[in-house]
Parts: C-alpha cells; sequence; structure tokens
C-alpha cells in the first residue's frame, strides 16, 4: 500500500541560483567504476534518461552483461548555509528534480520526511521512469527494496541526511538520493565509496553511513569526557588528584555554560545512539527482504549466504559499538549532573560565606554604633544636668543683670527715683533684637529644608 504523501510546497523544497552548480551524481561499482558528474537539464537529457531507463524486455540482457557486477548511482545534494532546524531546500530546480525523481527511484514521500525532521526508517514504493510505468505493483514489490532513512535533526557537526534508497535486485542496481548537510564530516564519507569502502555489496551503504557517524560520535563523547575531568581537577573534587584547588578564583559564570553544554551534548548523543538502534533494526529486515527477492531473481545462493552474513555481522558489529557508546554517554550524563550539583553547591558556599562576612561587618558597624550611641547618651545626661543647672540660676542671673544696668540706681537720695526714665529703651531694643534673631533663625531652617527637598527629589529622578 502506497504511503500517504502531503505536499511540500516548492518554494520551501527547492533553492537552486543561477551560480550554484547543484546536485551531483556519483556512479561507481564493485568493479573498479567511479564517474562523477553534476546535474544539469542536458546532463539528464543525454544520460540519465537513457543509461537510467531498464525496461522489462532488457531486464535479463542487463543482468547477463553484468555478471556479478553491482552498481551504485548516488544523487548527492547538499545543503549549504547557517543550519536552522531545517533539512530543506534542495539545491535543484523543482522542475529537474520531478523530471530525474522517477530516474533515481526516488520514493514520492521524501520530500515529505525531509520536510518534517524527524528521525525515521520506513519502506516505501519508488518512482519508476516511463519505460516502465506500466510495472504491476507484485512486479515492483518482487524486484525492488525501497526505504528511506533519515537522520536525527540538528547533527550538523556529525551526519545529518535524508537518504533514499532503492535496490533493484534483478540488475544488482543501488539508486540513492542523498540530501545532507554541508560538512566535512559528510565530504569524507563519499570519498570512503570513491575508495571502495562499499564494493561487498551496495547494501552496505546505509551501515557505513552510520558507522562514520558513529566514529564521529565516539570522538564527541571523548571530548566532553576530558572536559568533565578538566572541570573536575578545576573544583578539587577528583578522588585520585590532591587537587589545591582556588575555588575563590573560580569563573562560576563561565563553568555553568559549559556543564550545562556538555550535558546537553551528552543527552544528544545518547539519543542518537536510540535512533541508532531502531535503525540497525531496520536494516535486519531489509536484509530479510534481500533474501527472498535475491533467491526470486535467480541470484547465486552461496553469494546471498554470504551477503547476508556480511550484512547481519556487520549490523551486530555496530549494535554492540552503539551500544557501549550509549552506555558510556549516560555514564558520562550522570558525571556531568554530578559535576552541576556540585557547581550549585559552591555557588551556594561562595554565597554563604559572603553573607557571613557581611554579617560579621553588619555586627562590628552595629557593636560601634552602639558604642556611638552610649556616648551620646551620656553626653546628653550631662547636657540635661548642665540645662537644668542653668534654668534654675537664669530667673537670678537676669534679676542680676537687670538690676545691675545704669537704668537703676538704688542709692538713698530721698525723693529721687529709683530706675532711670529710658527704661523703655532697653525693652524696646531687647524686643527687636530678639525678633531679628527668631526670624533670622527661621529663615535659614526654612531655606535648609528646601535645599534637602530638592536634593532628595533629584534623587528620586534619577
Amino acid at each position: 500500500m502506497a504511503t500517504p504523501t502531503r505536499l511540500v510546497p516548492s518554494y520551501r523544497a527547492f533553492d537552486h541560483a543561477k551560480d550554484d552548480a547543484g546536485i551531483e551524481l556519483i556512479e561507481f561499482s564493485n568493479a573498479g567504476h567511479w564517474e562523477r558528474n553534476f546535474v544539469t537539464d542536458d546532463f539528464a537529457r543525454e544520460h540519465i534518461e537513457k543509461d537510467f531507463s531498464v525496461s522489462k524486455t532488457n531486464d535479463s540482457k542487463h543482468k547477463a552483461s553484468e555478471g556479478n557486477t553491482d552498481n551504485v548511482k548516488l544523487f548527492l545534494s547538499m545543503r549549504q548555509g547557517e543550519y536552522s532546524g531545517e533539512m530543506l531546500p534542495i539545491r535543484m530546480d523543482s522542475s529537474l528534480f520531478e523530471r530525474i525523481a522517477p530516474y533515481a527511484r526516488i520514493p514520492k514521500p521524501y520530500l515529505e520526511f525531509l520536510d518534517n525532521r524527524y528521525a525515521m526508517s520506513v519502506f516505501t514504493v519508488p518512482q519508476l521512469p516511463p519505460s516502465l510505468s506500466n510495472t504491476s505493483s507484485r512486479d515492483i514489490r518482487k524486484d525492488y527494496i525501497s526505504f528511506i532513512i533519515q537522520s536525527i535533526p540538528g547533527a550538523a557537526l556529525y551526519i545529518c541526511m535524508g537518504t533514499s534508497f532503492t535496490y533493484h535486485v534483478p540488475t544488482r542496481t543501488m539508486y540513492i538520493f542523498m540530501h545532507a548537510l554541508a560538512s566535512p564530516t559528510c565530504s569524507e564519507l563519499i570519498t570512503q565509496f570513491s575508495e571502495g569502502a562499499a564494493h561487498s555489496s551496495p547494501l552496505l551503504i546505509p551501515s557505513l553511513i552510520i558507522r562514520h557517524s558513529m566514529t564521529h560520535r565516539t570522538d564527541a563523547v571523548d571530548r566532553w569526557h576530558q572536559h568533565i575531568y578538566k572541570c573536575e581537577r578545576a573544583f578539587g573534587i577528583r578522588w585520585d588528584y590532591q587537587d589545591n584547588a582556588d575555588r575563590t578564583a573560580i569563573d562560576y559564570a563561565a563553568f555553568s555554560r559549559d556543564i550545562n553544554a556538555t550535558t546537553t551534548n551528552l543527552s544528544y548523543a545518547i539519543w542518537s545512539c536510540k535512533t541508532t538502534t531502531r535503525h540497525l533494526a531496520f536494516l535486519d529486515e531489509v536484509v530479510k527482504h534481500y533474501r527472498v527477492k535475491a533467491i526470486a531473481s535467480g541470484h547465486d545462493a552461496k553469494e546471498i549466504e554470504e551477503t547476508e552474513y556480511m550484512l547481519l555481522q556487520t549490523h551486530e558489529h555496530l549494535r554492540s559499538w552503539n551500544r557501549s557508546i550509549e552506555e558510556r554517554a549516560e555514564y558520562l550524563s550522570k558525571r556531568g549532573q554530578a559535576l552541576a550539583q556540585t557547581l550549585y553547591s559552591l555557588i551556594t558556599q561562595r554565597d554563604s560565606a559572603n553573607s557571613l562576612r557581611l554579617a560579621s561587618s553588619s555586627t562590628k558597624l552595629a557593636e560601634t554604633s552602639r558604642d556611638v550611641a552610649i556616648a551620646t547618651s551620656r553626653d546628653s545626661a550631662v547636657m540635661r544636668v548642665i540645662t537644668a543647672i542653668t534654668i534654675f540660676f537664669l530667673p537670678a542671673t537676669f534679676t542680676a543683670t537687670f538690676f545691675s544696668t545704669t537704668f537703676f540706681d538704688f542709692k538713698e537720695e530721698g525723693s529721687k527715683s529709683v530706675y532711670s526714665w529710658w527704661l523703655w529703651l532697653y525693652f524696646l531694643v531687647t524686643i527687636i533684637l530678639t525678633v531679628i534673631v527668631l526670624a533670622g533663625t527661621f529663615w535659614m531652617w526654612r531655606n535648609k529644608e528646601r535645599e534637602i527637598a530638592a536634593r532628595y527629589a533629584k534623587e528620586k529622578n534619577q
């Protein structure tokens, strides 16, 4: 039953600039043939539409002429530019893609899987060239093994690709359309193909992709292992090293970012390993399909058995390797989590130490304030005594001073008046001076209050 497809808009699925070389076609075989060309309209007309169209009438001739030669026709598309989480677009005009898709045996759901951006592996039904348009569904199921494998998104530093594989069993021809993020690791993989890495069987190519990705995954886990080790040394928590780490010089913000990056990447490695486990189980099913269809196509029984054994052993080796990477990544992830807890504990200890120092300073300040308050209270008590004594003697002082002025004469001279007629002048001058002093003091107080209020308002606005 055909897989239901969802139409992906052309503007999002394809992007081909005039100065862009587009995609490449790499053809090779286990007989040593290797050829690499860019796919253009002229090349599609002169080569792809002629050499790729295998009709029913020449299947047996083609098979007889090729003997035990396996052929691979690999369309390679590299997504350029900054990775934003999306696999699309493909560097090709939509019209050219639709033109070569039947000859490359690209399943119709392929673009949908690229657009969905999730890891998957599924059997599909390939498109066929016009010359094979009358092929029945039964014959397609009998002669073709077609499937799509897509890696998890975001693996820009490793191998991130969505690939369709269609193996025509009678002619021993593998059609591949590989759309990947442009990266040095992907270029290394193509170089391995050119050096004969897939000469044993075209069905080994998916395993080679997984193995290449696992190689770089192992290197990444090694790097994060060393990073965790260095952080542990910096914190002085390694049991096998008695380091006297200066924790006051630790940049906690930088370490927090580094540890977070470490645990995130280790979690990604664990996710990758779980996805690889599913892919390898799926490839075991591909081997079963190959055995049944190769026997039906009349392939040599001994060759079928050797190919099946080689593929299954490769899968088992990769499965064991992948399991060890996953277990190691899980172990390191737990060490990273413990390291994060240690970091937060150190930050808490630092903050506690700062709080203690602040509390100690506050205690000393409080003690100083208490001494000042005691001294002030003592001075205030003394001033109250002085004030009380002053108030007690103030009337007598005023009386003595007032009556000692020349406005009074207490000599006994008969009818002469005791006080002077100019006594009113004393009261006038005293009252005027008192009013002036009080008014001046009040004016100075008011000005000081306005100055303080203006300064407070300015500070508040700032």
